[in-house]
């Protein structure tokens, strides 16, 4: 960010509802800042610096507009994957979970900051993937938005 400010992830609580969603929150937006969606940067680089509210964002019919497209793309992607490409998504994922656990229980255990803050060995071993009968975002739901690949991965192809 241009002035170095950026917002925390206490300042996400508001629509994140929890320190967790929260985290995933300000890794989407940082991921988003530098996505090859223009609108998509802006809102993330306005909602990272403090000049938008994840709230403003997240009702703003162009980024809305923006949100929902990728995601179309997403979901297309996912329907058109070979069981072969599902497969080797899924042990992407796995790799990916498992060190979105390791960054987890380590962060938040810097200077100043105690016990709690981080996620748990017991709280991360509880976290798993969602069943996927045939892989990763193939036939995920309402939206087709599972895995890696949905909005704020990097994992694009």
């Amino acid at each position: 960010m241009p002035d170095g400010r950026e917002v925390d992830q206490s300042e996400l609580l508001g629509v994140a509802k929890d320190e967790e969603r929260a985290r995933s929150l300000l890794r989407a937006l940082r991921t988003l800042s530098t996505g090859p969606d223009p609108k998509l940067r802006e809102m993330a680089r306005g909602v990272l610096r403090g000049d938008l509210t994840a709230e403003q964002a997240f009702t703003d019919p162009e980024y809305t507009a923006a949100l929902f497209s990728g995601a179309d793309k997403i979901r297309r992607a996912g329907e058109q994957r070979t069981d072969a490409e599902a497969r080797e998504a899924s042990e992407r994922f796995g790799a990916w979970q498992e060190a979105r656990r390791t960054e987890d229980e380590h962060e938040g255990q810097g200077p100043g900051e105690g016990q709690g803050q981080g996620v748990s060995r017991s709280d991360a071993g509880t976290r798993s993937a969602p069943h996927q009968p045939s892989g990763p975002w193939r036939h995920s739901g309402p939206g087709g938005l599972g895995g890696p690949g949905g909005l704020g991965s990097s994992g694009r192809r």
